[in-house]
């Protein structure tokens, strides 16, 4: 997922840019739980217009115009269906991780790149890599993903708010970092997603990992002042 976001992002993100990832990456990894609702309609107002990118294609209306109505349209709608689009976003979030770790595991032949068809002149217009889907094992665990997403999204809320904001803050600090490092060491260096994808993988966990820890320990001290504030009240 790392690898591929970066090899299609490259060309568009500048240097300023990918420190502006890294820095919201943070936020997001560290302050997840204290705006939810917030995070879950960037998330998927970033979503649709990644739908929208791909719908345009379809659709006899500018480009740009189909990506902000998709945004719009997503984001707008995960505002009103709070709980909705936190099962779904944390469906589609656990089927791209562990699709593509395990696309990671079946090396080159994991990944695929998707054409999509331009139906107006029959030509194909965008191409978007991933997993590949035409393979079992990683077909069988992004339908995984899907089901246990949704499942922990719906019966332990709690947990799942932390894990989707870690799982997308993790995921922004090393695309953004990915994205510097051929920059800093140079033009001809080659990017450690190409190189180094298990290691990517391995870092995206511990930095999960991270982001939960950091955010119970927030909720923790939050609770605690809490407490001292109804303490202090009812003392008085």
């Amino acid at each position: 997922m790392i690898a591929s976001a970066t090899r299609e992002m490259q060309p568009l993100i500048p240097p300023w840019g990918s420190i502006i990832l890294v820095g919201v990456g943070v936020v997001y990894l560290v302050l997840g739980t204290r705006w939810p609702r917030l995070f879950n309609v960037l998330s998927m107002t970033f979503l649709g217009c990644v739908a929208g990118m791909v719908l345009s294609s379809w659709i006899a209306l500018p480009q740009p115009l189909v990506i902000v109505i998709g945004g719009v349209l997503l984001g707008g709608l995960s505002a009103f269906f709070r709980n909705v689009a936190h099962a779904a976003l944390g469906a589609v979030i656990l089927a791209a991780v562990l699709s593509t770790l395990v696309a990671n595991c079946l090396g080159e032949g994991g990944y695929a790149s998707y054409l999509v068809l331009n139906l107006s002149d029959k030509s194909y217009s965008t191409q978007w890599p991933g997993p590949n889907l035409a393979r079992d094992p990683v077909l069988a665990a992004s339908l995984t993903g899907l089901l246990i997403g949704a499942t922990v999204a719906v019966r332990w809320a709690w947990f799942s708010r932390r894990l989707v904001t870690s799982a997308q803050g993790a995921a922004l600090v090393l695309v953004g970092l990915v994205r510097l490092i051929p920059v800093i060491g140079g033009a001809g260096r080659t990017s450690p997603a190409a190189e180094y994808p298990m290691t990517l993988s391995a870092c995206w966990l511990c930095l999960v990992a991270i982001g939960l820890v950091i955010q119970r320990a927030l909720e923790q001290r939050d609770e605690q002042w809490d407490r001292e504030d109804e303490n202090m009240q009812e003392g008085i």
